[in-house]
């Protein structure tokens, strides 16, 4: 049995593509005079888009920060500020909302650079059709939409490295019981047992959170679309308790997910997350008594160190 690699995945989504969307409003207009770039996480409740942005308090202070550090929303956490704003370009975010609806598309990172809002995503080759399409309706017609990158998708690791490099990172693993009452995390623990799933858990539908499926052989008809046979690439949504209480609790203590998979080893449900160091031993807080609360074995804590070499070692 051929075991899938969290640092891996890279290869299995094959394609990525940068945009920028100009945000119009009071604190994009003020963010705007600044040449920092803000890191961003970007989120949907009610139908409606918010970005949460995070401000590194080992910034410089500056006249433009006075006006956002007195705001009454303002939160604080230990290496940051984090203010949470709704997206009001809203032709925009319809248009960003087509791609990352679009087959086995998952945003890597945001971040804001002035006033534009940058959403860095990849997604299989076999999807590049669609995404050429939604592109292209916008593409020169619309003076808030512009692409900035259309290639070829960088190693995890890089990725984790570069944003590691602005904010240090850190690894949190805990496990639980496989439950069994979800049907697709049962039929994946009896027949996929080496799989690695990549949850893009911004958005939460009514059919709950999209996750995209890695595996070593084909899986099933019927049980996830297909988004490449040959790679073995699916497309699904699940709604797991955990996985949206997590998502509530994590946006409600401003702690951005930077990167989120499961997996299944030993008869166990593994969940290994990227999140900002600083705030990681809260995220586990959170997480833990989350779960404590929801299922009747306790979790454990697997596995929880700031990004290095050794990490790499058996991600």
């Amino acid at each position: 049995m051929i075991k899938i690699r969290i640092s891996e995945v890279h290869a299995k989504l094959d394609r990525r593509c940068v945009i920028a969307i100009k945000q119009h409003s009071g604190i994009f207009e003020l963010l705007a005079r600044m040449n920092e770039t803000v890191p961003a996480y970007t989120f949907v409740e009610d139908d409606r888009t918010y970005i949460q942005l995070f401000f590194p308090k080992s910034g410089k202070p500056n006249q433009i920060m006075a006006p956002i550090l007195s705001r009454k929303d303002l939160v604080e956490k230990r290496s940051y500020y984090s203010i949470t704003e709704r997206i009001n370009n809203v032709e925009g975010m319809k248009v960003v909302g087509r791609l990352l609806e679009a087959p086995s598309v998952v945003l890597n990172n945001a971040y804001l650079l002035k006033d534009e809002l940058y959403m860095d995503f990849r997604f299989h080759g076999n999807t590049l059709h669609e995404i050429s399409d939604i592109l292209s309706e916008v593409i020169g017609k619309n003076q808030n939409f512009r692409i900035i990158k259309l290639t070829h998708s960088r190693r995890f690791r890089d990725r984790m490295q570069e944003i590691h490099s602005q904010t240090p990172l850190a690894v949190v693993r805990y496990s639980i019981p496989i439950p069994m009452d979800n049907p697709l995390i049962g039929y994946m623990a009896e027949n996929h047992p080496d799989a690695v799933a990549e949850i893009e858990g911004r958005s939460v539908t009514k059919e709950g959170i999209k996750i995209l499926l890695y595996t070593s052989k084909p899986m099933e008809h019927g049980m996830a679309e297909a988004i490449s046979t040959e790679d073995n690439v699916y497309e699904t949504y699940v709604y797991e308790k955990s996985l949206v209480e997590g998502r509530r609790r994590g946006n409600e203590a401003r702690i951005p997910r930077i990167a989120l998979f499961l997996n299944i080893e030993n008869g166990r449900l593994y969940d290994t997350t990227f999140v900002p160091a600083a705030e990681a031993d809260e995220y586990v807080s959170i997480m833990m008594n989350s779960l404590m609360l929801d299922h009747d074995t306790h979790p454990l804590l697997e596995y929880y160190s700031e990004l290095d070499e050794e990490v790499w070692g058996w991600i």
